[in-house]
């Protein structure tokens, strides 16, 4: 309960920097502006709530993985296609926008794998 309890906070953290960024995009009158940040914010949510999956010390890291990739696909993909940041009209659009979330999903796990065993080369010399 204390890593759900835990991710939540982080989770309503981000949510609430992004729901203050929506009251300024309203009281400026920038109605685009308050659907983009809603939109980010809900995708700043999930990935606090979901960021303690890397915490549980019992799961092997490949495990770790797979629940990140599941998850980000039930949460993130689904705001990604219906927030209008990438055009879908056609089953072709819908299978890119997948293949965009799932190359870029790689490419960001690869650079913060890189740069973690950078980092951690630097600390132990």
């Amino acid at each position: 309960m204390t890593l759900l309890k835990r991710g939540l906070v982080r989770g309503v953290k981000w949510f609430t920097l992004f729901g203050l960024l929506a009251a300024y995009q309203w009281w400026d009158g920038n109605m685009e502006g308050i659907h983009n940040m809603l939109v980010y914010g809900g995708m700043a949510f999930f990935l606090g709530l979901t960021s303690v999956i890397y915490e549980v010390r019992k799961w092997s890291f490949r495990k770790q993985i797979l629940i990140h990739w599941a998850t980000m696909h039930v949460t993130i993909l689904p705001l990604v296609i219906f927030s209008g940041f990438l055009p879908v009209s056609s089953p072709q659009d819908a299978l890119m926008v997948y293949l965009k979330f799932n190359v870029s999903g790689l490419v960001l796990f690869t650079l913060s794998r890189v740069l973690l065993k950078v980092r951690q080369q630097i600390k132990t010399s």
